[in-house]
């Protein structure tokens, strides 16, 4: 038995470290976005930019975070058991040598046809608008090998169970965004008033600065680790085939979601200006109760599954899965419910600053109502096809993707006229309740003794909680008046609102606890003991 077992953190626990970071990362990226919104409105030059940061972002999710990982990580650990340490730091150096020798080609390629794309994402808009986003997209393209080569070293650092760092390189870019923004828009505002257009490209070159520091960041951790760089295309090792052939089907699976919302985002192209920034901004509220909630448990739950499905103990991988996404089911139905029910007072805060006017933020607002409503069954068909990476299914992720790609093409188109930017929001969450419907469907000839009904009785509990608390934030709401939160300033309203959104976390927690959540009466229990001591 290996002795380095029990000093391994559990799966919650490390769930809880990244989920602590994964918070900060969040909250940092609040300050982004309310800055970027703040210089740039929701106008051509706001939809330019967020049109052309879509690009290297959804290629970001197939070479970067979880395509990678859960491709790369359970080889190491084929190659950890059939060859020993050695073998780990040697085949991670020539993977990720190989990955990015291959994303350097891959951008130089796409800087030359950057032209066709942004044309096709802008269609129906005028020529100035898409030359606009030619050059941002080409400006901010080289961040996919960035942020690319930095989640592969994260992944070697969740690997040594190093979490904490892992999960707050997102704050570094924040903050470096923030930073270099600001000052060179202070430089140039010496000068008179600053173009739109200009402030855009100015955030275009603050995505590339904010990439170089999180690399930065990482790299004394990695040499620490003994971990190293072989630059180069290493096809010739079995293990680096290996880890690209499993890379090659989840590519698709772990992209699908950001590939919706690239779609999107071209067929909002046929609504009035604003409205990709508006969805920009919505799709960051999502992503933000996504990454905090169902990503940090993903990125903790891999390793974990990886190992219980080699030792084939079919017990306790049930048992991770369940949790999981009991656990996810917990946060996050929660968190949707509360922004649906405060989605106008909670904009209006975040997004009414200089250039985004209260037009926009009730625009975003209604957007983000319907964002909302499938941020868990996106939550849960991640974690879902985790368990279908550590089992070594790479091709079902991708068959289901492609399924619920095109289904999500076929709602957006139904729902845009009806519903604008809201139905093309919808529509991703209706197709990713498809996409888990298959996963789950997947998982049970492949998954021995798969019972589902503790999760289905865990969830049925959280949702009684969350009605609970949906009515106390729809009450509350209407006596504080943040039915109509513009008639706040900014600290009004923040003081009306925050209190507000505490009550319901607290009311949330004893009300799940109360109806028996097994996750809540877990998390109750230690809450108890570190307030009033006791076993």
């Amino acid at each position: 038995m290996s002795q380095s077992s029990p000093a391994r953190p559990s799966l919650l626990r490390s769930a809880g470290v990244v989920g602590v970071m994964t918070l900060l990362s969040r909250l940092t990226g609040l300050l982004q976005t309310f800055f970027l919104s703040h210089v740039l409105g929701a106008g051509s030059a706001a939809d330019a930019y967020a049109v052309a940061f879509r690009l290297p972002n959804l290629l970001r999710r197939f070479t970067a975070e979880g395509t990678m990982t859960a491709a790369f990580l359970p080889t190491l650990a084929e190659a950890e058991a059939a060859e020993g340490e050695a073998a780990v730091k040697a085949v991670a150096a020539r993977f990720l040598g190989t990955l990015l020798a291959i994303l350097l080609l891959g951008v130089a390629l796409v800087l030359l046809f950057m032209g066709p794309l942004a044309g096709l994402l802008t269609l129906g808009r005028p020529d100035a608008q898409g030359a606009l986003t030619t050059l941002l997209g080409r400006i901010m393209f080289p961040y996919l090998a960035l942020v690319s080569l930095t989640a592969g070293f994260t992944g070697l650092l969740n690997l040594r169970h190093r979490f904490a760092l892992a999960a707050s390189v997102s704050v570094f870019w924040n903050l470096a965004f923030i930073a270099f923004g600001w000052t060179a828009l202070r430089m140039l505002e010496r000068k008179g008033t600053v173009p739109l257009e200009t402030v855009a490209t100015v955030c275009a070159v603050a995505v590339l600065a904010g990439g170089v520091l999180q690399l930065l960041v990482v790299l004394p951790a990695m040499r620490k680790e003994g971990f190293g760089l072989a630059f180069g295309l290493h096809l010739g090792d079995p293990w680096v085939r290996k880890a690209l052939r499993r890379m090659g089907p989840g590519l698709l699976a772990a992209g699908i979601y950001p590939i919706n919302a690239l779609i999107s985002a071209m067929l909002a192209s046929m609504l009035p200006n604003g409205a990709q920034m508006v969805l920009y901004n919505s799709g960051m509220m999502g992503e933000m109760v996504l990454g905090l909630f169902a990503m940090s448990l993903a990125t903790a739950s891999l390793p974990t599954l990886s190992r219980q499905a080699e030792a084939r103990d079919w017990p306790a991988l049930n048992r991770s899965l369940t949790q999981s996404i009991s656990a996810s089911a917990l946060l996050v139905l929660p968190a949707s419910a509360g922004l649906a029910v405060l989605a106008a007072p909670i904009c209006a805060l975040l997004f009414r600053t200089g250039a985004y006017d209260p037009a926009a933020s009730d625009w975003t607002a209604l957007t983000l109502v319907f964002q909302s409503l499938g941020l868990v069954f996106v939550a849960a068909q991640r974690l879902g096809n985790q368990a279908l990476y550590a089992l070594k299914d790479y091709r079902g992720p991708a068959a289901l993707a492609g399924f619920t790609l095109v289904l999500n093409v076929a709602l957006s188109l139904a729902l845009l006229k009806p519903l604008g930017t809201g139905g093309l929001a919808l529509a991703n969450g209706l197709a990713s309740l498809a996409g888990l419907a298959g996963v789950l469907l997947r998982l049970r000839p492949r998954l021995p003794g798969m019972d589902l009904r503790p999760l289905l009785n865990a969830t049925g509990r959280a949702l009684g909680a969350c009605l609970l608390m949906g009515l106390l934030a729809w009450g509350g709401a209407r006596g504080l008046g943040l039915d109509a939160p513009h008639a706040f300033s900014r600290l009004a309203l923040a003081l009306r609102l925050l209190p507000l959104v505490a009550l319901c976390a607290g009311i949330y927690g004893v009300a799940a606890a109360a109806l028996g959540h097994p996750e809540a009466r877990d998390l109750a229990s230690k809450v108890r003991r570190k307030l009033f001591g006791g076993a």
